[in-house]
């Protein structure tokens, strides 16, 4: 089971054949692995703080599958390495399937 805890209070998760994206711990969608279809990730910064000067790294994750919805995140960039583990499985499942 792969876990990323995102921005906002969200989680995906992909877990053997299943995809799922969880907000405040409660699913909000939950999809077949094997139908994924692509992944965009975007590096992008913002402000801690509306007047601060300090930044933080983030990742927006989009992810397309062959049935709606979108699934996007919001999470810090040192995550990388899991987003992409989770694009790679994504990928493994749909190319098994």
């Amino acid at each position: 089971m792969l876990e990323i805890h995102g921005l906002s209070n969200e989680t995906v998760v992909l877990d053997g054949e299943w995809f799922e994206k969880l907000r405040g711990g409660a699913s909000k969608t939950r999809l077949p692995a094997a139908s994924f279809v692509s992944a965009q990730v975007t590096e992008t910064d913002r402000r801690k703080k509306l007047f601060g000067g300090e930044r933080e790294q983030l990742l927006q994750v989009t992810l397309t599958f062959s049935r709606p919805p979108f699934v996007g995140v919001m999470t810090s960039a040192e995550n990388r390495a899991k987003v992409d583990a989770l694009v790679a499985g994504l990928e493994a499942a749909r190319d098994a399937g």
